[in-house]
């Protein structure tokens, strides 16, 4: 993979390398220990449908009810399963092993302070039900089911891990090996005498500066 860096009036041309194997391992722990995990469960004639999902412990069994329809009579079913909600950090290893070297920006600036805090979201919900009249018996209901929900799910995510320790293995999964580079004014020199628009056609990075820097001191 080819990958050019904006360097002030220098364009950097670097080669990039990286095993795939590895990054494919290193995507698969993150899945396992950095997803947010949530615990779905309901009863449904019709089973669920798992388009770009991250699924595990998918279970059903049959209720014992039906559902009648005008031309049918289906059997419901309980489903169960459990929905691994990984950080965007996958997605990038995804664009990666898909050569896509925008990635790489993105992967360079990526913040791994990030992270879904659920127990923010339990005082919300615990601050929300206070507020609730005591006579509205419905509402206070409703709020105190959530609120058991996000303890289930407290509890489901006791386990999962930060992503800095994942992200740092990234890096060094991924090398830079500097080829050349070429000054601002050569390269639109070049597009001038040519008569073409070779921005358009080449991806230029603009991780400047510190970022850029610190990536590789990481190396």
């Amino acid at each position: 993979m080819i990958y050019f860096r904006n360097n002030d009036d220098i364009i950097e041309k670097y080669q990039i390398d990286f095993d795939k194997d590895e990054l494919e391992k290193l995507k698969n722990e993150i899945i396992n220990n950095c997803s947010f995990i949530e615990h779905v469960e309901y009863a449904s004639d019709f089973p669920p449908r798992f388009t770009n999902k991250i699924i595990k412990n998918y279970t059903y069994t049959r209720t014992g009810e039906q559902k009648e329809y005008f031309e049918e009579v289906r059997d419901i079913y309980l489903y169960s399963y459990d929905e691994y909600k990984p950080p965007y950090l996958v997605e990038l290893i995804n664009q990666l092993l898909n050569d896509n070297s925008k990635a790489i920006d993105q992967i360079i600036n990526y913040d791994t302070t990030t992270k879904p805090n659920i127990d923010d979201r339990i005082n919300l919900i615990n601050q929300e039900f206070n507020k609730i009249a005591p006579e509205d018996i419905t509402k206070k209901e409703e709020k105190l089911n959530e609120l058991k929900d996000l303890l289930k799910s407290k509890e489901l995510n006791k386990n999962q891990q930060g992503i800095e320790l994942y992200y740092d293995k990234l890096i060094e999964l991924i090398q830079f090996n500097f080829v050349d580079s070429l000054s601002i004014d050569e390269f639109s020199k070049i597009e001038s005498f040519f008569k073409v628009n070779l921005s358009s056609k080449v991806d230029i990075s603009n991780s400047k500066g510190k970022s850029f820097v610190k990536f590789l001191k990481n190396k």
